[in-house]
Formats: C-alpha cells, structure tokens, sequence
C-alpha cells in the first residue's frame, strides 16, 4: 500500500527534465502588482505590464543559474526560484509570487542548432551573428534575431535574397550541453556569464557609434519591405518599432503606422497613442513635398512639443524661441539649441508630421480656415 502511495510521486520526477526546478506553469505577479511573469510550458513565457505588448522569453538552465532570455530585447536575466515554486526574484530584486498556476502546454523539443537550443549562448552571439545565424532567429520569433537582421542590411552586411549568408547554428560550448557527459554547471555559468558581458559591451559600443553617425541613411525600399514583412509575420514589438523608425527615415508614413499598429495591437499603450491620430488620415496619410514655409499655428495632441508657430519672415516659434525654418528636400528643417533639427513633412491634408526622434509621429494640425502659407517664395539653404 505504502508503495502504491509512492508511486504518484516516482512517475512525476520520472516525468520531469534533468536538471528541472520548482518552476510552476501559470501567473507570477511582483508585489506591487505592475508587472507579471506568466509560463505556458516549463521553458517559455512572456513578461508583461498593463500598458506594454507581453514580452516573450525562454527559460535557460544550462548554467548555475536559471535565466530568463528576453527574446525581443535579446538580454539574459538571471532568477531565483524558491524550492517550493512560489517565488521568483530576479537581479533588480523584484519578486514574483505565483498568483494563478496553470497546467503547462506541450512544448515541442528544440531542434539541433537552433537559437531556441542554444539559450542564452545564442543571445550572446547575437551582435556578432552571421546573417544566416540572424536570419534563423528571426524565424525562430527571436525578435532581437530580427533587430539584427535589420542592423546587417542596414550596414550593407548582407543583402535581401543574398545567398552569402555564412553559417545558420548556434552551438552552446560543451560544458553548457544539458543532458550530455561533459555538461558542468559551474563551468557553464563562468562561460555564460562572460559570453553576455562581451555581448552587452559590443552592443554598448555599437549604440555608441550610432549615436555619433546619426542613422539617416535610408535603406533600399527591397530591405524595408523585406523588413516589413518580418514585421507583420512575426509581430515582435522592439523589431517592429525599429522597422517603423525606418520607413519614417524613408518618408513612408503608411508604412510607418502598419508597423506601430502591430506593436499597438499587441497592447503597447504609447504606439495607441501615436498611431490613432494618423490612421483618421485614410488616404491623406502620405507625404508631399514642402516648397514653402508654413504660416500660423500648428497644434499637436499631446507631446512636449505640442506647438509650432511659423511667422512670415520664415521663423518658427518653439517654446520660447524663434528659430530658422528651412527646406530641405521637401522637408521643413528647424534649428534649436539641442543640436539636432526638427523636422516635419507635409501630409497630403496640409497636417505637419514629425519625422525626427524628437517629434516623430506627432500630427501638428493647423486651425481651420487659416492660411497655409504666409510668404510666396520659401526660405532655403
């Protein structure tokens, strides 16, 4: 009878994989109630809030340490998990309690040399990744594979439709091979541990270097529909951001606002936000080319500018300044005192959108009736 008893308990760690915790299936939420971790299967989930799109995630524990690898922004956390699987805390000392368990879904086994079998060693490898390496995440639903994807055309790495793409796996080193004879977790961790730092200071140094190029290049319209499509296929919201920014660079408002609306179906409160007021647009959501100043007052819904006011000398008004506006390829170019222009285009409504990182996809809509232009011939460079 004792035996019989038993057996419920020996079926179920027969059951579980090596190397398996107290992880449990279902809701975790941290004490303050903003933020939730929710597992389907004992390896996948997604991290989310109540005004941002869920986050997938992987569970990793190859090392010493469980990570959660963050597929969209393409880190690794690490998290500790209580013995009785009612507590997470992970490294900014937010804890989870498990609020709602869940039975977990069936999850299938990870192929052989894929991003997903690779775990937090394929997030690592990312900055460095081949495009044929880039390109597999990103169909794995990596989202930060994708990023990378659009990074590497971007830099005229690869091309759309290149057959040189380089190699297409991800290996982890051997002491992190779960399941195998050589696997050391020790080991592992120490390998982990410096493969993500060396990952996180060449994205460091590439943020940096961006920051000092300014990336205006546009890519070619065959990279951004490409890109595009990514998008819409695999509805990543840090990727489909970025995919945004660029048919924005490329003067493709439309575009812009398909892949922001992905990011807003997903449940991004802020890209709701953005796009609203442009989809009301319809068809007038189009840019045409600027050849003259505008004249009067402009007001967006919202932002910190909200405001522009043009006078008839060709002068804007921002905030308390007045500062030079000019043309430049059809675009309107204002010079402050931050460096950067900002800069706005004309939508086929007489509307002005913003186009820069300061004002992108802010509708300045002018009053009614009022003039669009103040001034016959327009200020140039």
């Amino acid at each position: 009878m004792r035996l019989l008893n038993f057996l419920p308990t020996l079926f179920l760690l027969i059951a579980l994989p090596a190397g398996a915790d107290a992880l449990r299936c279902g809701e975790y939420r941290s004490t303050d109630g903003g933020m939730a971790l929710v597992f389907t299967t004992s390896n996948t989930g997604y991290r989310h809030n109540d005004i941002s799109e869920p986050e997938p995630l992987w569970v990793d524990r190859s090392a010493a340490r469980t990570r959660l690898v963050m597929l969209d922004d393409g880190v690794a956390e690490s998290i500790r998990i209580s013995a009785d699987g009612q507590r997470i805390e992970d490294d900014v000392v937010v804890v989870y309690t498990l609020r709602q368990p869940r039975a977990c879904a069936i999850e299938p086994s990870a192929m052989d040399g894929s991003c997903r079998a690779a775990g937090s060693h394929c997030i690592a490898q990312l900055p460095t990744a081949s495009p044929g390496q880039a390109k597999r995440a990103c169909n794995e639903g990596v989202g930060a594979g994708c990023s990378t994807l659009l990074r590497q055309l971007r830099d005229a790495v690869t091309t759309v439709g290149s057959d040189d793409i380089g190699p297409a796996r991800f290996e982890r080193p051997p002491v992190c091979r779960e399941h195998t004879p050589g696997h050391d977790t020790a080991a592992c961790e120490a390998l982990t541990d410096d493969a993500l730092a060396a990952a996180m200071q060449r994205v460091g140094e590439r943020l940096q270097r961006e920051d000092e190029d300014t990336l205006d290049s546009r890519l070619t319209a065959a990279a951004r529909d490409h890109l595009q499509q990514l998008c819409l296929q695999h509805r990543s919201g840090r990727f489909c951001v970025e995919v945004a920014e660029q048919q924005l660079i490329a003067l493709e408002p439309a575009l812009a606002v398909q892949a922001l609306q992905v990011v807003c179906d997903a449940g991004r409160v802020s890209a709701c936000e953005r796009t609203a007021p442009l989809r009301e647009l319809g068809a007038d959501l189009r840019l045409v080319p600027l050849l003259q100043v505008p004249c009067g007052r402009y007001q967006a819904d919202g932002g910190s500018l909200d405001t522009l006011t043009f006078d008839d000398a060709g002068r804007a008004r921002v905030d308390t300044q007045d500062v030079r506006a000019l043309l430049l390829d059809g675009t309107l170019h204002i010079r402050h005192d931050n460096g950067a222009d900002y800069v706005l285009g004309l939508l086929a409504n007489g509307d002005l959108l913003g186009l820069d990182a300061f004002t992108g996809y802010q509708r300045y809509r002018r009053r009614p009736g009022a003039p669009q232009f103040c001034r016959e011939r327009p200020a140039r460079r």
